[in-house]
C-alpha cells in the first residue's frame, strides 16, 4: 500500500513538473523508449486463425509465394482496433493483414471490408493508399473477415516528436503530411465509392456526434458504468455545430476523410520525407477536409506529456526541436489543394479547426471506451489495451476544455484579424474622417471590405452570447433564427472587447460597435417578433445602424428621472413622441435607420400609482421621423461619419404596437438590463485602447533622447510605465471579475462590481499617465491613442459645451463653429427610409472642417471626464 501511494505521488508531481518545465516531458519519454522491451513486430497476441487456410488464400488470391511451414507471423504491437499481422515469406516477401475482432461489437465497427475498398478506389488517384491484394469475407479462413495488402518499406515514427527522425528534417516531414492529406482530399472519389460509404450528405460534423455518442453509451452499456460529464460535453458539441451551421458544412462534396490522420498511421520513405503510405483507414468515410486537418494539429493544443497518446506540443519552442509552426502546416496544405470546391470549404472552416478539434477528442474518447469494453471481454487487440481504455475520462475532459477554448481562442483570432487587417487601414480611415466636408460623413467602402473579411472569418456579433440552442441563460439572447457569434459567456466577449478597443475602427468592422450591441441586446430581449424582423435583422446582418437617444440639454441626464421627453399613450393603439436629446451617437450616421428613444410616460393607460422609476416608456423610432440639427464634438473631434448629435422628434405618432418596448413604463427595466454589460464593453475596450497606447510609449521612449540617454533609461519614466502598467493590470482583473459576476448572478447582484469597473477605468490611473512620455503627440489627431481618447470612459476628456439658456435649447452658433441647420424633413416618412445608398445625414455644405479647439479656449489646465454614453 505504501508503495502504491508513493507511486501515485511520484506520478503526479512528475506530471507536475511537465506542467511547468515541459522539456521534462521529453526527456521521460525518451527514457521510457530506451528502456522499452516491446519492439513493432510482437508474437501475436491473438491467433490469426487457421495457417494453412491463410496460406492456401495468400496464394490464391493475393499472389504471394507463401507456404504454412516457412511464413512468419507478427502482429503490430502498435494499434487498438482491428488486429494486424505482417506474414512473411521464405524469400522474406512480406505482406500485412488486418482483421476484424473476434466476438461482439459494435454495429458498423471494424469494417475492414470498408477499408479495402477505400484503399481500392483511391490507390490511382494520387493518393499514397498501400496496395490491396485482396478481400476475404469467408470467416471460415481466419475466424473474422480480412483484406490483405502489400508491406510498406520505410520509417514509421509512434509519436508526434517524429522520435528517431533528424531534427533538420522534422519540418519538412512534417508539412509532407500535410500534402499528404491535400492530396487525400483533392481526389475526387469514383461512384461506386460514393455508394459505398452512404452517398453525398451534409452535415458531417453533426453525424459524427451522433455516432460517437451511441458507440460511447454501447461501451457505457457493455461496461456496466456510466460516463460522468457525457451529457454536457455531448449537448455543447450539438449546440456549438448547429451554431456553425453553413461554415462547417460540406455542401454535399464528395470529399474522403480519413478520420484518424496522425503521424503513427502514416509511413515515410526512408531516403526522403515523402509519405509513401496512409494506413489505418478504418474511420474513412465521405467527411469535411478540416476535420482531417484538425486531426494532424492536435498536438499543438496539447502540452507534453511524459507518457500516454495525448502528448502534444504546447509549451515548446517549435524551433528547438525542430518542428514547424500550427501555420506553416496549415499554409503546406491550404498551398496543396488541387480542388477550387474542396478550398473554398476549407477556407469557410478554418475559424472553426478549435470545433472540429473537440469533436476529434470527443471521438478518441469513445474509441478508447470501446477498448475498455472490448479489454472486459478478453477481445482486445493488443496487450495494453485496458490502461488506454482508462484514458477515456481523460479525453473527455480534453474535448470539453478544446471546446471551451473554442470560444476563448476567439480573443486570439480577434487580435490577429484586427493586428493584421485593421491597424494597416486605420491612418487612411482616420485621415479620411478627420478631413471633413461630407465625404467625411459617407461609410468608407475599405470598412465595408473589412467587414465582408471579418464574416468570412467567423469574428461576426461576437456580443450576441450563447449558441442559439438549449437552455439559454439570463444574457445569452442569440437564437437559431438570429445567431451570434458563438461565444458563451460575457466574460468571454470582454476579452474580445480589450482586442477591439486597440482600434478605433475595429469594433464597426466586427459589427460589435456602441450603441448598436446594446440596441440589439435590447431588441433581442424584448422586442416582439414584428420588431425583430423589421430591425433587429439587418442590424445583424451589418445592413443599418441605429443610435441610443436618452440625455436632454435641459435637464441633469445623470438622473434619467428627470428626463422630460414624452411618450403619450393616445388610447387608439397609438402614441405621441416628442422631446429633444443631445449627445446621441450614430444619429448622424446616413445607415442610421432606427433610434432608441427614452422618453417619461403620459396618458390615461398609465397607473399613477407607479413609482418614479415606472414612469418612462422605450421606443422605437424611425429616423425619417426624427431631426438631426448638429453634430457635438468631443475634444474637437466631430467622429464622423458615427457622430454624436443634437436631434429632436417632434410630435410623431407611432404605432404601439410597432413601436414600444416591452410596454409603457417599462423603460428603466430595459435601461438597467442594458447597462451591466454595456458597461463591460466599454471598459475593456478602454484597456485595450490603454494597451496600445503603452505599446506606442514604450516604443516612443526607446527611439527618443534626451539628456544624452534614451527616455527609456530615465528613472521616472520607467516608473510611470510601471504605475500605468499596475493600474491596467488591474483594471482589467476587476472589470474581468464584474463580468464573471454577472454571468453568474446577474446585474442586480454585480451591482457593486459594475460600479467599481466605472471608477477602476478612470483619468487618474493608467490612461491618463499614458501620455507622460508623449507630450506633443498627444494632441495630434495623426497619433491613434489620441483619436481613442475622446472615444473611451477612461481618458481626459474636453468639458462639454455650455448648455443654451434658452429652455427649447437652441444652439448657439458661435459655440459651434457655426454648424448648419439639416435639411432633414420631419413631415412624413421617406419612403426611401431603408436604402442603402443614402446620402450623408446632414447638409455640411457651409460646415469648416474640424478642427482642433484652442487651448486656451477649450482646454483647461486640468481635464475633467465627460460622462456621457
Amino acid at each position: 500500500l505504501l508503495f502504491v501511494v508513493w507511486r501515485r505521488a511520484m506520478i503526479g508531481a512528475l506530471v507536475e513538473a511537465c506542467r511547468y518545465f515541459p522539456e521534462t516531458a521529453l526527456w521521460c519519454r525518451r527514457a521510457a523508449a530506451r528502456s522499452s522491451r516491446s519492439a513493432g513486430e510482437t508474437a501475436p497476441r491473438q491467433a490469426i486463425g487457421d495457417r494453412a487456410r491463410l496460406a492456401a488464400w495468400l496464394r490464391a488470391e493475393a499472389g504471394v509465394s507463401v507456404d504454412e511451414a516457412s511464413m512468419s507471423i507478427k502482429q503490430f504491437s502498435h494499434g487498438q482496433s482491428n488486429p494486424t499481422y505482417v506474414v512473411r515469406s521464405a524469400t522474406s516477401e512480406a505482406v500485412v493483414v488486418r482483421k476484424r475482432p473476434g466476438g461482439a461489437l459494435l454495429r458498423g465497427a471494424h469494417d475492414v471490408g470498408r477499408e479495402h475498398a477505400l484503399a481500392v478506389a483511391l490507390r490511382g488517384r494520387g493518393v499514397p493508399a498501400p496496395r490491396a491484394l485482396g478481400y476475404c469475407a469467408d470467416e471460415t479462413v481466419l475466424g473474422t473477415a480480412f483484406w490483405c495488402y502489400e508491406y510498406a518499406e520505410g520509417r514509421h515514427f509512434k509519436d508526434a516528436y517524429l522520435s528517431g527522425s533528424p531534427r533538420e528534417e522534422r519540418v519538412e516531414l512534417s508539412l509532407e503530411a500535410a500534402r499528404a492529406a491535400a492530396a487525400l482530399h483533392s481526389a475526387e472519389p469514383p461512384e461506386d465509392l460514393v455508394e459505398r460509404l452512404g452517398g453525398r450528405r451534409e452535415g458531417y460534423l453533426a453525424r459524427q456526434v451522433r455516432t460517437w455518442t451511441k458507440q460511447y453509451r454501447a461501451a457505457d452499456e457493455s461496461l456496466g458504468a456510466a460516463t460522468a460529464g457525457l451529457e454536457e460535453v455531448v449537448s455543447g458539441l450539438e449546440a456549438d455545430v448547429a451554431a456553425a451551421g453553413e461554415d462547417v458544412d460540406e455542401a454535399g462534396l464528395a470529399v474522403v476523410a480519413h478520420g484518424d490522420l496522425r503521424y503513427d498511421n502514416m509511413i515515410f520513405a526512408a531516403d526522403s520525407a515523402r509519405v509513401v503510405a496512409l494506413l489505418d483507414w478504418e474511420l474513412g468515410a465521405l467527411g469535411h477536409p478540416v476535420a482531417d486537418l484538425a486531426y494532424l494539429l492536435m498536438p499543438y493544443r496539447v502540452p507534453p506529456l511524459p507518457f500516454g497518446p495525448l502528448s502534444g506540443f504546447h509549451g515548446l519552442a517549435l524551433a528547438r526541436h525542430g518542428m514547424p509552426s500550427a501555420e506553416q502546416v496549415t499554409a503546406a496544405y491550404r498551398g496543396a489543394l488541387r480542388r477550387p470546391e474542396v478550398a473554398a470549404i476549407v477556407e469557410r472552416a478554418l475559424p472553426h479547426v478549435d470545433l472540429f478539434s473537440s469533436v476529434a477528442y470527443f471521438r478518441l474518447a469513445a474509441i478508447v471506451r470501446g477498448v475498455a469494453a472490448r479489454a472486459s471481454t478478453g477481445n482486445a487487440a493488443a496487450a495494453n489495451a485496458r490502461r488506454v481504455g482508462a484514458l477515456a475520462d481523460v479525453l473527455l475532459d480534453v474535448s470539453l476544455r478544446q471546446r471551451r477554448s473554442a470560444h476563448t481562442d476567439a480573443r486570439r483570432r480577434v487580435r490577429d484579424f484586427v493586428d493584421g487587417e485593421v491597424i494597416p487601414l486605420e491612418a487612411s480611415l482616420l485621415e479620411r474622417a478627420y478631413a471633413g466636408g461630407e465625404a467625411a460623413w459617407l461609410p468608407a467602402p475599405e470598412l465595408e471590405a473589412l467587414k465582408a473579411r471579418a464574416k468570412q472569418a467567423g469574428l461576426w456579433n461576437l456580443f450576441l452570447l450563447g449558441s442559439g440552442t438549449g437552455e439559454r441563460g439570463p444574457y445569452q439572447l442569440a437564437t437559431p433564427e438570429y445567431p451570434g457569434g458563438g461565444l458563451e459567456t460575457l466574460e468571454e466577449y470582454a476579452l474580445v472587447c480589450e482586442e477591439l478597443g486597440r482600434s478605433l475602427i475595429a469594433p464597426e468592422c466586427l459589427n460589435c460597435s456602441a450603441p448598436d450591441t446594446g440596441n440589439m441586446e435590447v431588441l433581442a430581449q424584448f422586442g416582439t417578433p414584428s420588431q425583430k424582423k423589421r430591425w433587429l435583422a439587418p442590424l445583424l446582418a451589418g445592413e443599418i445602424r441605429s443610435c441610443y437617444a436618452m440625455t436632454e440639454p435641459a435637464v441633469a441626464s445623470s438622473d434619467p428621472t428627470n428626463l422630460r421627453a414624452t411618450v403619450r399613450d393616445l388610447g387608439d393603439g397609438t402614441v405621441l413622441v416628442s422631446g429633444r436629446k443631445w449627445w446621441t451617437s450614430g444619429a448622424s450616421d446616413p445607415r442610421c435607420e432606427v433610434c432608441l428613444f427614452f422618453g417619461r410616460a403620459e396618458g390615461d393607460a398609465l397607473d399613477p400609482t407607479r413609482g418614479r422609476h415606472a414612469r418612462h416608456t422605450m421606443v422605437l423610432v424611425p429616423m425619417d421621423r426624427v431631426t438631426v440639427h448638429r453634430p457635438l464634438r468631443v475634444l474637437g473631434f466631430d467622429d464622423a461619419p458615427h457622430g454624436h448629435a443634437e436631434i429632436s422628434v417632434d410630435d410623431v405618432v407611432l404605432d404601439k404596437r410597432d413601436a414600444v418596448l416591452l410596454g409603457h413604463g417599462a423603460a428603466f427595466k430595459i435601461a438597467q438590463a442594458r447597462l451591466g454589460p454595456g458597461r463591460v464593453h466599454h471598459c475593456m475596450r478602454a484597456i485595450g485602447a490603454c494597451e496600445r497606447a503603452l505599446e506606442l510609449t514604450k516604443d516612443r521612449v526607446r527611439s527618443r533622447h534626451a539628456f544624452g540617454k534614451p527616455l527609456a533609461d530615465h528613472g521616472t519614466v520607467r516608473a510611470d510605465l510601471a504605475r500605468a502598467r499596475l493600474d491596467v493590470d488591474a483594471a482589467r482583473l476587476l472589470v474581468r471579475d464584474c463580468a464573471r459576476a454577472i454571468d453568474k448572478t446577474g446585474n442586480k447582484a454585480a451591482r457593486k462590481q459594475i460600479a467599481m469597473i466605472k471608477v477602476a477605468v478612470s483619468p487618474s490611473r493608467g490612461p491618463s499617465r499614458r501620455f507622460h512620455s508623449n507630450p506633443a503627440p498627444r494632441r495630434s489627431r495623426r497619433w491613434p491613442a489620441a483619436s481613442s481618447t475622446p472615444s473611451c470612459r477612461c481618458g481626459a476628456a474636453w468639458v462639454s459645451p455650455p448648455t443654451p439658456p434658452s429652455p427649447t435649447c437652441t444652439p448657439k452658433p458661435e459655440s459651434f463653429d457655426k454648424p448648419t441647420a439639416p435639411t432633414r424633413s420631419t413631415s412624413k416618412p421617406s419612403p426611401s427610409s431603408n436604402s442603402k445608398s443614402r446620402g450623408p445625414r446632414l447638409s455640411l455644405g457651409t460646415l469648416p472642417t474640424p478642427t482642433p479647439p484652442p487651448s486656451t479656449s477649450r482646454f483647461p489646465l486640468s481635464f475633467t471626464l465627460l460622462q456621457t454614453d
